[in-house]
């Protein structure tokens, strides 16, 4: 079961991701669909899973603190697909503010692409892209 909710929010992320890429400047998908809508729902699923799994296990065995405290915890497959379904909440949200912003600086698309994309696989990576674009171009604006 597990699995599937793990297969249902991975499959719901990726659809709102493809609409995000291909279509970045529409307001309903930047700044409706894949900023309020589909986060929110992950963000529903992941607080149904950890609230379940509160009230039916109490609090965490051992320190999470710790990396193997942490490690513990994620052994349990509800938990560890209710932290992706995490990640996939937070990723989206900035995805969503780099399709807005890129738009709005009127980024060469590919770079856009490239971020966003870089964001989906790696959201550190590609809002670090982002941001050294952004420097870069808004730079670049200024000695013109």
């Amino acid at each position: 079961m597990a699995e599937t909710f793990f297969q249902v929010t991975n499959t719901l992320a990726l659809v709102a991701w493809v609409a995000l890429v291909l279509f970045p400047a529409k307001r309903l998908v930047s700044g409706v669909l894949c900023a309020v809508v589909v986060p929110g729902l992950l963000a529903l699923s992941y607080a149904g899973v950890i609230g379940w799994k509160l009230a039916s296990n109490g609090p965490p065995p051992g320190d999470v603190m710790t990396l193997g405290g942490l490690r513990e915890v994620f052994r349990d497959d509800w938990v560890f697909a209710a932290a992706w379904a995490h990640y996939l909440v937070f990723d989206m949200v900035v995805g969503a503010w780099i399709a807005r912003d890129s738009v709005r600086l009127g980024m060469p698309w590919l770079l856009r692409t490239v971020a966003l994309v870089l964001t989906f696989v790696s959201g550190p990576v590609g809002l670090l892209v982002h941001l050294l674009a952004r420097g870069v171009l808004r730079r670049m604006a200024s000695v013109e």
